[in-house]
């Protein structure tokens, strides 16, 4: 009885992050960049931004960088904008300091399928995503559930926890 209780607990702890993460698609500003000087808790991106880290990061020059303008609840019920860097797979909340501000539009949200050895992957809200053959490679190795962007366009997806782009085609 003890076991089938603790089995029962497991699977729902196990379980609950892949629904939480499955209900989540959400539209949301981005930044995608490059990394022009990093001095550990600050950046300065090729476009002229420059971002003050609230933890060091180990990225290097030139490596891409997506900041996501995502909203937080606050204390008081007010709901703000927090910008959260994407770098090397890590995610670090940042500041802007200085320099032009220009976003895109696309959508946060999770794979939390995939086919065909990578080559199809299902997205949170149902959404079917074909993938190239050349990027098959890597899709391949991604297990799901992970955190995604997707271009407002519909034609990349960025894996937020490895820091690396795609193209896609929806398929529905």
């Amino acid at each position: 009885m003890k076991r089938l209780f603790f089995t029962a607990l497991a699977c729902i702890f196990l379980a609950v992050p892949g629904i939480a993460l499955a209900e989540r698609f959400q539209k949301v500003d981005y930044i995608a960049g490059s990394i022009a000087e990093n001095d550990g808790s600050f950046i300065r991106l090729l476009d002229g931004s420059s971002w003050v880290l609230s933890s060091p990061s180990l990225a290097l020059v030139t490596d891409d960088v997506i900041i996501i303008f995502e909203p937080a609840k606050l204390h008081n019920g007010s709901v703000v904008n927090v910008a959260v860097a994407y770098l090397d797979g890590d995610d670090i909340i940042v500041k802007h300091v200085g320099g032009p501000v220009v976003t895109q539009t696309g959508y946060l949200t999770s794979v939390i399928d995939a086919q065909r050895n990578g080559a199809v992957l299902r997205l949170a809200n149902g959404m079917l995503l074909s993938v190239p053959e050349y990027d098959q490679y890597d899709t391949s190795y991604w297990l799901p559930p992970y955190k995604v962007l997707l271009t407002g366009n519909e034609m990349y997806l960025y894996n937020l926890e490895k820091g690396k782009k795609i193209w896609v085609n929806v398929l529905r």
